[in-house]
């Protein structure tokens, strides 16, 4: 979930408890209210009936000799006027009540206004009624405008939250797209400023600027160090490479010696193979290959089958080129990737079983063309998977061939070429090895 989404979710959040809590207020506001205002207007109506019952007197409501009560309702019932003799002779008592009284076999319930008062030595009781029923209604559709126009402020919040949030990230946002996530080399990473008047995004910008910097330099250094030291390994290793020749061409060298010389000699050729190895490495990391050549990909593979075919006959193994004739590979290093493919197809010999097969892939998937070299060998450990493109590193480290460095060299010229490379494998069942390289570098008259 992005950044800004997660902080709009909780000021939604905090904003609705905000909200409820005011609600409930609000709602107990209203109704203390709306029961003020009603006494309000209970206190007035018996203020004006009082007013005339004093200009036209208690008989013209009542007849006393008859012991009748004044009863007075409105059409709706919503409220009424009652007067009455008081038997208890209460003085000046003024009381709320709520209660519920019938009307021509209805039930309603009323704020009522009990007022005691005396008129010529007579007691007589006043009770003034307005429906409380009609309030309820009056609170709830309160209430219900209410919620409405809290949901609609919440939403209106959220939406600014989320624009306000939007706003205020986008530099971090447009830091992590086109900067981190973009990240294939370092020498091609973005060391511009950031623009922003957010003091910790700009820190951020500028550690990563130098952060970058640093591994910049440690992998120049690195690569130059390997570089450099393969390079001059080269210069002693050809001088005792003849000298041990000198010695074996000189016929003077007891029997005892001579093997000793010869298995040092293939010693020295191993460590020329991995000086070159690393030679090699070393010229690809630091992009001293051109990759404007293009290449018929199934021709290719079957040049390498010619080349080393021998290998697979010792082994019987039969090794299937199943790529389509139409596809050629564009913007690439022929001579890089006939290293990667010849060091793939070699391994899939190398770890695989008398009388074993290798198939060589390819196809469209999205974006994508893939590679496949597939083999039903020995497989691979899962724990070892990991380490498998790393230097050094065998599948099979007991065999004791081969030095690590031929899937280390394949992974290298892969992502030269903007590519990725996986292995699926499964111990005793064979290894499948995947190469992606980006479609717009493939030429192929499938998709015409």
């Amino acid at each position: 979930m992005r950044l800004e989404l997660k902080l709009a979710l909780i000021g939604a959040l905090s904003k609705i408890v905000i909200f409820f809590i005011l609600f409930i207020l609000m709602q107990q506001v209203i109704d203390k209210q709306a029961l003020r205002q009603t006494d309000r207007d209970l206190l007035k109506m018996k203020e004006k009936t009082m007013s005339i019952v004093a200009k036209i007197g208690i008989n013209s409501f009542l007849n006393i000799e008859k012991d009748s009560v004044y009863a007075s309702y409105n059409m709706l019932k919503d409220e009424f006027i009652t007067i009455d003799l008081d038997p208890q002779k209460h003085v000046s008592d003024l009381v709320f009540s709520d209660e519920a009284r019938d009307i021509e076999d209805e039930e309603f319930d009323f704020r009522i206004l009990n007022y005691s008062f005396e008129i010529n030595n007579q007691h007589y009781i006043l009770e003034i009624g307005k429906n409380i029923q009609l309030i309820n209604s009056l609170n709830k559709m309160m209430r219900n405008i209410s919620i409405t126009i809290i949901l609609i402020v919440l939403l209106i919040t959220v939406l600014v939250d989320i624009g306000i949030n939007k706003y205020l990230l986008n530099p971090l946002n447009k830091m992590i797209i086109t900067k981190v996530k973009t990240i294939t080399n370092p020498e091609t990473f973005d060391f511009s400023e950031l623009k922003s008047t957010t003091s910790d995004f700009i820190y951020l910008n500028n550690a990563l600027n130098e952060l970058m910097h640093k591994v910049t330099t440690i992998l120049k250094n690195q690569q130059k160090f390997t570089a450099d030291v393969s390079h001059e390994l080269f210069t002693p290793i050809s001088i005792m490479q003849s000298k041990l020749e000198n010695l074996l061409s000189s016929g003077n060298l007891p029997k005892q010696f001579t093997a000793n010389i010869l298995e040092q000699q293939n010693n020295l050729n191993r460590l020329q193979q991995i000086i070159k190895a690393l030679l090699l490495i070393a010229r690809i990391e630091n992009d001293q290959f051109a990759k404007d050549e293009s290449t018929k990909f199934r021709e290719l593979i079957d040049e390498i089958i010619i080349n080393i075919e021998d290998r697979a006959e010792m082994k019987n193994i039969v090794i299937e080129n199943l790529v389509h004739p139409n596809f050629d590979l564009t913007n690439v290093n022929k001579s890089l990737i006939y290293i990667m493919m010849f060091n793939l197809i070699s391994n899939a010999i190398k770890y695989n079983r008398e009388g074993g097969h290798i198939r060589i892939d390819c196809s469209e998937i999205g974006d994508k063309f893939c590679i496949e070299v597939i083999d039903n060998g020995i497989g691979i450990d899962k724990d070892q998977l990991s380490n498998i493109f790393n230097r050094f590193k065998r599948a099979d480290p007991s065999s004791g061939e081969g030095h690590g460095l031929g899937l280390s060299i394949a992974s290298s010229i892969v992502h030269y070429h903007n590519g990725s490379i996986d292995v699926q494998s499964v111990r005793g069942e064979g290894s499948t090895f995947r190469i992606h390289f980006p479609l717009k570098d493939v030429n192929s008259q499938l998709r015409s």
